[in-house]
């Protein structure tokens, strides 16, 4: 089973404790603060995919500790980092950058270079490093790049559309991925809605039931 490991900013609750203490109550993570922005990681599994894991968690995050989240938050890592988490010498490292050891696959690129330090994703540098040296890295999957922009697309309808235009965009972007995974076949007079689209859209609506009245009771 795979288990993702899913870190979102979420807008600084007024009861920084009272969260903490939820959150461990709940979720296996950790709970930070990092230069005025609130962290939270947690782990999940049970999920077919990435982006359904951390949809489902931003929605969990929100029923049991009525925190509003944001986004994702991106690990950025530069290369004595990688060392740290891997294990390995600064020197081993950089001779893996530059395609010295472990030649194949190009090493990811990076996402920026401020002052001429390079840095990376580092959920996309694990990806790499399970693929070309097994057992290197963090044994859990991390959203890739374009995942984490389909969520943070999701997590913005999720906060401002209405609810109707929501569950529409969300339907069809479930069965728009479905359709792209799938062989060419004639449509379907009687195609309705996927029974993952139905969990996910009634788990939707129970958290924002909740949350509503929760907020119109205080």
């Amino acid at each position: 089973m795979t288990t993702y490991a899913l870190s979102f900013e979420v807008q600084p609750p007024c009861d920084v404790a009272a969260v903490e203490e939820a959150f461990y109550e709940h979720f296996d993570g950790t709970v930070a603060e990092s230069f005025g922005r609130f962290l939270i990681t947690l782990y999940m599994d049970g999920h077919g995919n990435g982006v359904s894991a951390a949809k489902n968690a931003a929605m969990e995050l929100q029923r049991k500790l009525d925190v509003v989240v944001c986004r994702m938050h991106r690990d950025l890592v530069d290369a004595s980092e990688i060392a740290r988490r891997t294990d390995r010498s600064r020197e081993s490292i950089r001779q893996i950058i530059h395609g010295e050891r472990h030649k194949g696959a190009a090493f990811p690129t990076p996402v920026g270079a401020p002052n001429g330090k390079r840095i990376w994703e580092w959920g996309v540098v694990n990806e790499w490093l399970h693929r070309n040296i097994p057992g290197s890295g963090d044994p859990e999957r991390y959203l890739s790049r374009d995942e984490m922009a389909v969520v943070d697309g999701w997590l913005v309808r999720w906060g401002t559309m209405p609810r109707e235009q929501h569950v529409r965009s969300e339907f069809y972007e479930i069965t728009a991925a479905q359709s792209a995974s799938t062989e060419f076949q004639r449509p379907s007079a009687s195609h309705g809605p996927s029974a993952e689209w139905v969990s996910c859209w009634n788990t939707w609506r129970s958290v924002t039931t909740e949350s509503l009245a929760s907020r119109s009771a205080g």
